[in-house]
């Protein structure tokens, strides 16, 4: 079982755009961490999954971008 830590990075720009980054997630593992946090934010933008997403085996990635 892997140990490796689990980090979600939360940026709200001067303008109010809120950008979410997960690391240490694999799969859409991302998208239940951080499905409250978009709630609690409004956050109805794009979503950009990266390539690690895609690999179920090793650690995923995401970042969400909205107002």
């Amino acid at each position: 079982m892997s140990t490796s830590t689990k980090t979600i990075e939360i940026t709200v720009s001067p303008e109010g755009a809120v950008r979410i980054k997960t690391v240490g997630f694999t799969g859409s593992s991302c998208r239940d961490a951080t499905r409250d946090i978009e709630r609690a934010f409004g956050v109805s933008g794009t979503e950009h999954l990266l390539p690690e997403y895609f690999n179920r085996t090793s650690t995923g990635e995401r970042l969400q971008q909205g107002h």
